[in-house]
């Protein structure tokens, strides 16, 4: 088993090393990770209140995206570089975008999301995405929704995406809020005994606010707009909730989470992405959502 250590990168955000190869790192999602027991974040079935959250949080995201879209014309050309289990996809799908989903397993999509799979391409990710560089494609809309944090080289594949996004373009980043304030705090505290979220091989990188924007400014874009969603961490607080020292309370956490975003939901699109807006720029949210301009 790989010993795996933190490393600083100079933008700020923290890498794991040693690196594993591409073809282990490729067998890996190929053959393990939307298995059974391996992600945290893929599953074999999933009640149908958590159908629904994942909805909301598809519809969220496209929804931010398509308010800062430039031009109101034909439907843009969206690309969803490592697509899971197709909800974004399907929902821009649904929107009339000219969509296009990309990942190593057709299986999850056509699980969960079928009316998504005429829209997928099962292949390596990364592969697919130089194929596009070399004949020239442009895409109005690029997504990588929780890729960049598992990505080998994220420099690379970010001047990759760099080349293939239309000058007036939207790109949506989404990765998890590592190494962020509120973890720093409860590490501070005691309130957890270890970094639980550094977690290699799965995640090679990890980013907050201030990292990630330090390092899509380096590789030639800007931020124009953010977000994040459930601070799921606050249940950190208190020892009948801190699913860190008790592993049965991560399912209640987790279904806190759901249950309290759908109530959110309930007041309306708008105000549900304001609100998470705002808590993106306090430093909140397990996830953070970036949408990038090229300069």
């Amino acid at each position: 088993m790989t010993d795996y250590k933190k490393k600083h990168h100079a933008l700020g955000y923290v890498e794991a090393v040693p690196r594993p190869s591409p073809e282990e790192l490729a067998r890996f999602y190929r053959e393990e990770y939307y298995g059974q027991g391996v992600s945290a974040t893929y599953h074999v079935q999933y009640p149908e209140d958590e159908i629904r959250h994942k909805q909301l949080r598809a519809t969220t995201l496209n929804e931010a995206i398509a308010q800062n879209l430039a031009g109101k014309g034909k439907p843009p050309r969206f690309l969803e570089i490592g697509s899971g289990e197709g909800f974004l996809l399907a929902d821009a799908l649904r929107r009339g975008w000219d969509a296009t989903g990309v990942d190593f397993q057709r299986a999850p999509v056509e699980k969960f999301n079928p009316s998504a799979a005429a829209g997928f391409v099962e292949a390596n990710p990364g592969e697919y995405l130089d194929a596009l560089i070399g004949a020239g494609e442009k895409f109005g809309i690029i997504a990588l929704q929780n890729v960049l944090e598992h990505a080998l080289q994220p420099a690379e594949l970010l001047r990759g995406i760099r080349n293939t996004i239309a000058a007036d373009g939207v790109v949506m980043i989404q990765v998890p809020n590592d190494y962020s304030r509120t973890q720093e705090f409860v590490t501070a505290k005691g309130y957890v005994d270890k970094e639980y979220w550094f977690l290699p091989p799965q995640h090679l990188n990890y980013f907050n606010a201030k990292t990630l924007d330090a390092f899509v400014s380096d590789n030639g874009f800007k931020v124009v707009d953010a977000l994040s969603d459930f601070p799921v961490e606050f249940y950190l607080w208190g020892n009948s909730s801190n699913y860190t020292k008790d592993k049965a309370l991560g399912p209640l956490a987790h279904r806190g989470r759901v249950e309290l975003d759908l109530l959110m939901a309930e007041s309306g699109l708008t105000e549900y992405l304001n609100f998470y807006r705002a808590l993106y720029r306090v430093g909140l949210g397990r996830n953070i959502s970036v949408l990038l301009r090229p300069v």
